[in-house]
């Protein structure tokens, strides 16, 4: 349910557990910032609730079930570019913290946290502009959304860490999702041209599955065109060997990647990744 928020501020808080929405909300009432503000228990309802009356702040937990919260900051940059973010998380990466600055999330909330540090941050997100990226990158455009959100149906069904799309260039063109050390592997991958390899062999003989053995990660990369290659992640520290299962659901989701990437107005622009290392390493694949 929408709330009208004091002084007009509007505040949204997203989390799937009632306690932690009812903590803060009934926080930012006590703190005098605002008596309604109002919660949701999804991203997507997060997104469904913005597209039909922006709110000025959105706070939101990033590990959630489907879309996560960096999912939902990378949509609301598309559909109301100057609501403020705040992302609320009990563990933090280096990566989650650079995916977060590149998608020009305000602050970041590390769990636990008191009343008074989550007042601190809320009103300092209010009075400052909005944020922007590290970079000066935009995010995806709304028309590439059935792109994006069938990469993360896909994400979702293989149980990968991170997926991207990337271009016969070597560019990363879509991402999601985040992985320790994420920006190196991805680096590496790119710099060691694996995607270009894997979109040369399917112009010259049909589609192409690989997997690399990469510490601390297995990745996968499968071949949607001559243009266009899928990149999977995932921590073999604790996930299992997936290629049988990666493979049958991959090949069941090309056709239709495929036809969604045939339209001219479905292809992203690069997004330009920064990680230590420029030494191309020696990777080995397996057929």
């Amino acid at each position: 349910m929408r709330g009208e928020c004091m002084g007009g501020v509007r505040i949204m808080v997203v989390d799937d557990e009632g306690p932690t929405r009812d903590f803060i909300c009934d926080g930012l009432g006590a703190l005098g910032i605002t008596d309604s503000a109002f919660g949701v228990s999804s991203a997507e309802e997060a997104l469904a609730e913005a597209q039909a009356s922006p709110p000025d702040l959105i706070i939101s937990d990033i590990r959630m079930a489907g879309l996560n919260g960096l999912d939902l900051a990378r949509y609301l940059r598309q559909i109301c570019p100057e609501t403020k973010v705040i992302l609320v998380t009990g563990y933090s990466t280096r990566d989650i913290e650079k995916t977060a600055t590149a998608l020009g999330v305000d602050a970041l909330i590390r769990k636990p946290f008191g009343l008074e540090a989550l007042g601190e941050t809320v009103r300092k997100a209010l009075s400052q502009g909005r944020a922007t990226n590290g970079n000066g990158n935009n995010p995806p455009p709304a028309a590439f959304e059935p792109v994006l959100r069938r990469l993360e149906m896909l994400k979702r069904d293989v149980g990968a860490q991170w997926i991207g799309l990337i271009d016969a260039e070597n560019q990363v063109r879509l991402q999601s999702g985040t992985a320790d050390n994420l920006d190196e592997a991805v680096m590496r991958i790119t710099q060691a041209g694996w995607p270009a390899r894997i979109t040369t062999t399917t112009a010259q003989a049909g589609p192409c599955f690989v997997y690399i053995e990469y510490q601390p990660h297995d990745v996968y990369l499968t071949s949607i065109n001559s243009q266009y290659s899928l990149v999977f992640i995932y921590d073999r520290r604790w996930q299992a060997n997936r290629v049988g299962a990666v493979w049958l659901t991959v090949k069941q989701s090309m056709p239709e990647l495929a036809r969604l990437l045939a339209h001219p107005a479905n292809n992203p622009t690069p997004i330009i990744l920064q990680a230590a290392g420029s030494a191309a390493p020696t990777l080995a694949a397996k057929p």
